[in-house]
């Protein structure tokens, strides 16, 4: 069976899961709910034959015994916890710098300044996205539309099921279009999200699906209405 190292530990505030790598990262200020998020993903590990050895720098408390139940193999107790990559994204928490002036002013604004080749075009890539075998989910059954995908746009009118922005601008890229910077703009960055995560066992169709900005989906912890900071904006309409 194969296994994945991973470390525990309480840092900035929060209680963090991660490989040293980062391609493994849970965080969030309760401990209970990131435990019971990575305790998902051990089990569905542990399902396709591998399982985690975790090193904990920070007390478990109930998720100890609940980890054991699912084959991870917990060492703890640890003391001084290795550092950790540096990371390539913006993580809450670090600073980051003044947003630019929303690119849409409402709703009403993204529709009359887009075109609908242009809307399906961006749909039918979150479908694609959607439905693509990932590391710990196999190809979904269900294959979601570009059409899927703008219903869940326009029932949401762009905003973020979470902090409420208008969420509909697309992530910054370079002239040459590689990737930059986004998280001052997070809040207005739309996302396809799954409701209940594929790895855990949720559907890739309509039921399981919602709009959300980015900031958002990447972390939940950052899940608060009306908030103002990557670039959160509230139209009226």
């Amino acid at each position: 069976m194969k296994h994945i190292e991973i470390t525990f530990r309480f840092a900035d505030n929060r209680y963090v899961f991660a490989s040293a790598d980062r391609k493994i990262w849970f965080a969030h200020p309760n401990r209970e709910k990131v435990a019971a998020r990575f305790i998902r993903l051990v089990a569905e590990l542990a399902r396709k034959g591998t399982s985690c050895r975790i090193e904990a720098y920070a007390p478990l408390g109930p998720a100890l015994e609940l980890l054991r139940d699912v084959g991870a193999i917990c060492r703890v107790g640890l003391q001084n916890p290795p550092s950790l990559k540096p990371v390539k994204w913006q993580m809450p928490g670090m600073p980051v710098p003044e947003p630019p002036p929303p690119v849409f002013r409402s709703w009403a604004d993204y529709l009359a300044r887009t075109s609908e080749r242009e809307r399906m075009a961006r749909c039918y890539a979150a479908a694609k996205t959607a439905n693509k075998k990932r590391l710990l989910s196999d190809a979904p059954t269900t294959r979601l539309t570009a059409q899927d995908v703008w219903a869940v746009i326009e029932a949401a009118r762009g905003r973020c099921a979470h902090c409420g922005s208008l969420a509909v601008e697309s992530r910054p890229s370079s002239p040459t279009g590689a990737p930059m910077p986004w998280a001052q703009v997070g809040r207005r960055i739309g996302s396809l999200e799954h409701v209940r995560w594929r790895y855990g066992g949720g559907a890739n169709d309509l039921s399981n699906v919602t709009w959300a900005c980015l900031w958002c989906n990447t972390w939940q912890s950052e899940r608060r209405p009306q908030v103002v900071d990557h670039g959160g904006y509230y139209p009226q309409d």
